[in-house]
């Protein structure tokens, strides 16, 4: 059954998030920059692909990055996208829109998640899932085929759309691309946002219908 869309207050409560802000995190955005974007950033941007996808997508997360890291998909177009956490140790997510929403911090302000959600009045359907932490529904129109779904957050401030896959997890969702051409990102922001600011950021060009 469909879930009820709940608008998103801002600032966004992180701590129901089950996200871990660790103490570690400057070192590993210092190890994510000099590896993730030396040689296998370079790897993964000859593996980008440009033609227009549709039907069954693979995204594939690691550390700390995307693979493919830039997807073309068309208004209208059905697409399953099935996002897989490859990582052996390390939770993902894969969040899609455009813009920053920021916090601040003694290191100035980061960037916390998107400002506008790409999923919001999506009518998207959940066919498959395995190992996930949790996904906050935000204003996407969920239909969970998947039971049970204890990780499923439709309670507001939990932040925009987000599926959050522990190691080896995956998911599937099944949706129709929206009337939303134009460019927008997918990223990372778990631990403390120290997964997007080591990199972990993917292009999404949808072209109109």
């Amino acid at each position: 059954m469909a879930d009820e869309v709940i608008k998103q207050p801002h600032p966004v409560d992180w701590s129901r998030r089950q996200f871990l802000v660790g103490t570690g995190g400057l070192a590993v955005v210092g190890l994510g920059a000099l590896f993730g974007k030396s040689v296998i950033g370079q790897a993964v941007q000859a593996m980008a692909g440009t033609p227009v996808s549709t039907g069954l997508v693979h995204v594939y997360a690691g550390d700390y990055y995307y693979v493919p890291n830039h997807m073309k998909w068309r208004v209208g177009d059905n697409i399953s996208l099935l996002f897989h956490n490859h990582s052996p140790n390390r939770f993902h997510e894969m969040m899609i829109g455009q813009g920053f929403d920021t916090a601040p911090s003694e290191f100035g302000p980061v960037r916390q998640q998107f400002h506008t959600d790409f999923w919001d009045g999506v009518h998207v359907t959940i066919s498959e899932a395995h190992a996930v932490d949790n996904l906050a529904t935000n204003k996407a129109i969920v239909n969970c085929e998947v039971n049970p779904h204890p990780w499923l957050i439709t309670a507001p401030g939990n932040g925009n759309f987000s599926p959050t896959l522990m190691p080896g997890g995956y998911i599937r969702l099944d949706f129709t691309v929206p009337n939303k051409p134009g460019h927008w990102q997918y990223a990372c922001f778990v631990q403390g946002f120290v997964h997007y600011r080591a990199g972990m950021l993917g292009n999404l060009t949808i072209l109109p219908a």
